[in-house]
């Protein structure tokens, strides 16, 4: 009879291959750590000048429920698992909301690996010891292991000295994996492992800032301590880095890593995300500062409304001071869509203050949160789904219509704040991909995008649209637009004359 088998490889394929980039792993795990009801999901990178480190160490955190010896050895370590068993039913001791569970493939939790080779990961239940367990991800790498040729050592602490004395002994037992006659001609990748595991020392500040909260009896979570981290985390150890804010790969994370729960929807909400970058001078936080519900909310056009499941919108929209219903049909065959019902809600922005309602310090401000945070997200039970949202993902084509005529199509990607609320229960054919880099594309997504295609294109030609060249001022925006910039013109000249008569007083 014959067996499927795997090598130790598809670990690595399944995790870090699926894996588009670096944020995308850390919100995987964080979706994980939601699940164990986490109310604080962080991650913190020391660089070297941090107290007694002496290299970057990440740390990736959170304060679920944590798991048992017996919950990392037939749940984590097995791919697959299905949500239900992952799920669980919410602890008496976590006075919380129950929670749609994130993961879906099972898969998720190894997306570990793309933080860097050289893990330890430290998991605790309330009441019960912590257990850890030591990993270089690399050992993946040799084609000839499969996965029971592995050995992974597990030990349990609930003192510092114990963890001193295991954490020794599970470097010795990991060397058991490094075997020179079962590395073959892959002996140079064998040798790094090697070096990188006997140079491999716990920084004091680990030890009390981390270790000593493991073996407090109260304390639970999950915590993954990275002592070789990624490309991407090691560029953020430049300083000047931290300082420059439009710096293109702080952005890009900064983008991606922000409102990971809908707080455009609702500001009540039972988790907290952080990214904290430590060194000798204190702590900086990557990913603060995101929109608010009433900055969405006032801006200078808005609409919120639902898609039932035959594709039909109806909603309000306010077009700077004016509002009325609104109400979309798509222009197809009439029946049920593929991709169910759902809520949208946004706020848009003009391109120039003198066509803003907003004062110069609101329309500053605003214009700043734009750069880094402006497009259309998309969530599903009030948790992100990547990489909808990103200044770059423009999977609806607001610019290249716009470069059409702006007049006409008026919209731009960035230059408003929005979010598709979905949920796992009333849209269930739209899936996300393997590597979580948004959606399948299936009949449901076509429909879904069309769709909303059709419905930016109506609001723009009914409500938006503008000819500067002629002259036309005949719908919602046009009438008040020509009010508004002649309000900003006669301040700006009151401005000016005040100005004047100060220099010449003076």
């Amino acid at each position: 009879m014959a067996k499927f088998r795997a090598k130790a490889r598809a670990i690595e394929l399944l995790g870090k291959g699926q894996i588009a980039d670096l944020p995308t792993a850390i919100s995987e795990l964080w979706k994980n750590g939601y699940d164990a009801y986490a109310e604080n999901l962080e991650c913190k990178l020391f660089l070297d000048t941090y107290k007694d480190n002496s290299k970057p160490v990440f740390l990736l955190s959170d304060d679920g429920f944590g798991m048992s010896e017996d919950d990392i050895l037939n749940k984590w370590f097995v791919l697959g698992t299905d949500s239900k068993a992952r799920g669980g039913k919410i602890n008496p001791q976590f006075d919380l909301n129950r929670r749609i569970p994130m993961g879906e493939k099972g898969i998720g939790r190894l997306s570990v690996s793309y933080l860097g080779s050289q893990m330890l990961m430290i998991s605790k239940q309330k009441g019960e010891k912590a257990n850890a367990f030591l990993i270089d991800w690399r050992v993946l790498d040799n084609y000839d292991f499969f996965l029971e040729d592995l050995n992974i050592p597990l030990f349990s602490f609930d003192s510092v000295d114990l963890f001193k004395e295991y954490i020794e002994s599970a470097k010795t037992e990991f060397q058991s994996n490094l075997d020179e006659k079962k590395w073959g001609e892959q002996s140079q990748l064998r040798n790094a492992i090697h070096n990188d595991l006997a140079s491999l020392k716990i920084p004091n500040f680990i030890k009390e800032e981390v270790i000593e909260k493991y073996c407090e009896e109260d304390s639970h979570g999950t915590s993954f301590i990275i002592f070789t981290p990624h490309d991407q985390l090691l560029e953020l150890s430049d300083k000047d880095r931290i300082a420059l804010k439009k710096d293109d790969s702080l952005t890009y994370l900064r983008t991606s890593l922000s409102g990971l729960h809908n707080d455009l929807k609702t500001t009540r909400k039972d988790f907290e995300t952080r990214f904290f970058i430590y060194d000798a001078s204190g702590k900086y936080n990557l990913i603060d500062d995101f929109f608010t519900q009433d900055e969405m909310r006032n801006a200078d056009h808005w609409l919120k409304g639902e898609f039932d499941e035959n594709g039909f919108f109806s909603g309000e929209i306010k077009v700077f001071d004016k509002r009325e219903k609104y109400t979309f049909k798509p222009n197809r065959p009439p029946g049920k869509t593929g991709y169910g019902p759902f809520v949208i809600e946004w706020g848009a922005f003009e391109g120039e203050q003198k066509s803003s309602t907003l004062n110069k310090e609101e329309y500053n401000n605003i214009n700043s949160k734009l750069e880094s945070f402006g497009g259309l997200y998309i969530y599903r039970d009030d948790f992100r789904v990547l990489p909808y949202g990103r200044t770059e993902y423009d999977f609806l084509e607001f610019e290249k219509r716009r470069s059409l005529s702006a007049g006409q199509y008026f919209f731009s990607h960035r230059r408003f704040i929005g979010y598709i609320d979905l949920s796992r229960e009333r849209n269930t054919s739209l899936i996300d991909k393997a590597g979580r880099e948004g959606f399948i594309q299936n009949k449901a997504f076509r429909e879904f995008k069309d769709d909303l295609v059709e419905f930016f294109v109506d609001i723009a030609k009914r409500y938006m649209r503008y000819s500067k060249d002629e002259g036309k001022y005949d719908t919602f925006r046009g009438t008040q637009l020509k009010e508004i910039q002649a309000k900003y013109d006669r301040q700006l000249t009151a401005a000016k004359r005040k100005n004047s008569k100060t220099k010449r007083l003076f």
